[in-house]
């Protein structure tokens, strides 16, 4: 491939992870002020939230299933359209009065298209990755998060000189562009300009075979499914962290503001793993290296759990980098090379949904536990979950040649 189509290809395809974490950081940050504007209670908030992660969670594997087995539509097409859906129902929420049932139905569908474009997004990357093309995922994930960083920053400043409805236009203009991006890229099976495989001839023929159902994808796949388990019991707790760490802090004498700074390390300490992850993959095996992540989720669990200060919090924070950022990236090689192309949407779908699934149960019985018990008891319960979820990944990951 020539380097200026390699150019071309990696500057479309950061084109799409830049506004779609721009996306997710205006919805996902801002949803409490938004529905808060909107009348809504914070136990309703949680409800919808809820609602929306949930849907998305169960629909995630169907439209898995359908994305594989597609014909007419090529992925990026499907992408554009769920893309548009976040555009029109963002239209819708500008025009509704503020009846809740109508503002609650409108927010949960907005915000699980949101999670549901998020596997699309991956596996069009995997789409270019498995047919050897120089698409360096690393360095264009790592560029939405920065992406992610900077949106927070100007919506927080745009909805104070403004109103919280800021949020609904800039999600228009957002998904706007993604949409037209998506568009542009060509994610053809057979015939398209990127269909040709450069790194394995045998990846053509599998193209040629149908994909298989969920049923026979999880009784085929056990150890996958099994590390899935694995993976939603990792994300339970890291979800208690990030949405509970001013109650953490509390008992050790931290403000909002050491849970900002906190929460703003554990996110630049992702961006060198995302960055340079394309340089690991030339010196380790992916199976170490989601293992060596899933070590590390622990290992930031445990030291939060003993933590006597602000700065061990911090300190613990800082393994983000062997954690969560590698786990990100290690995850979506480890299914490129364990799952045939003919399923792999269902594959990084999945490996999406055990997230997402992680995370709702986070979130409801993080909630939960803090009501009845105490932050201590709280960690040490997530604590044991995190160990848990490591054993299972290190018992499920398969081996790599």
């Amino acid at each position: 491939m020539e380097k200026t189509s390699q150019l071309k290809l990696n500057v479309q395809y950061i084109s799409m992870q830049v506004p779609y974490w721009m996306g997710y950081s205006v919805l996902g940050t801002f949803t409490s002020v938004f529905l808060l504007s909107r009348d809504f209670t914070n136990g309703q908030i949680g409800l919808v939230l809820s609602l929306a992660n949930l849907f998305a969670a169960l629909f995630q594997p169907f439209l898995a299933a359908f994305a594989d087995r597609m014909t007419r539509f090529h992925l990026s097409q499907l992408a554009a359209g769920m893309s548009f859906l976040l555009v029109l129902f963002s239209g819708i929420l500008l025009v509704v009065p503020k009846v809740f049932l109508i503002v609650a139905l409108m927010y949960i569908l907005l915000y699980a298209c949101l999670v549901l474009l998020q596997p699309m997004t991956i596996a069009i990357g995997t789409f270019f990755i498995s047919r050897g093309y120089g698409l360096n995922f690393g360095v264009a994930r790592g560029l939405g998060s920065l992406a992610f960083a900077g949106a927070a920053a100007v919506t927080g400043v745009l909805i104070e000189r403004f109103s919280s409805t800021i949020i609904l236009y800039l999600l228009i203009g957002i998904f706007l562009f993604f949409t037209g991006i998506a568009l542009t890229i060509d994610t053809r099976r057979q015939g398209g300009q990127y269909s040709a495989v450069e790194s394995a001839e045998s990846l053509h023929v599998a193209e040629l075979e149908e994909p298989i159902g969920l049923w026979a994808f999880s009784k085929k796949y056990k150890r996958f499914m099994f590390l899935l388990v694995g993976v939603s019991l990792l994300f339970v707790f890291h979800t208690i962290i990030n949405s509970y760490m001013f109650q953490i802090m509390q008992p050790l004498g931290g403000t909002e503001a050491n849970v900002g700074a906190s929460l703003s390390i554990a996110a630049l300490c992702e961006l060198p793993t995302m960055f340079f992850f394309s340089w690991l993959l030339k010196r380790f095996k992916i199976h170490s290296l989601l293992k060596l992540a899933a070590f590390f989720f622990s290992v930031k669990a445990v030291l939060i759990l003993f933590a006597t200060n602000i700065f061990l919090i911090n300190l613990a924070q800082s393994l983000q980098m062997v954690g969560f950022a590698m786990h990100t990236m290690a995850s979506v090689y480890y299914t490129n090379r364990i799952i045939p192309q003919k399923d792999l949407v269902k594959g990084q779908t999945l490996m999406a949904t055990a997230n997402t699934f992680g995370g709702i149960v986070g979130s409801f019985v993080g909630g939960q536990m803090l009501s009845f018990l105490s932050v201590s008891a709280l960690l040490s319960i997530g604590t044991v979950i995190s160990i848990a979820g490591t054993v299972i990944i290190w018992l499920s990951v398969e081996k790599q040649k």
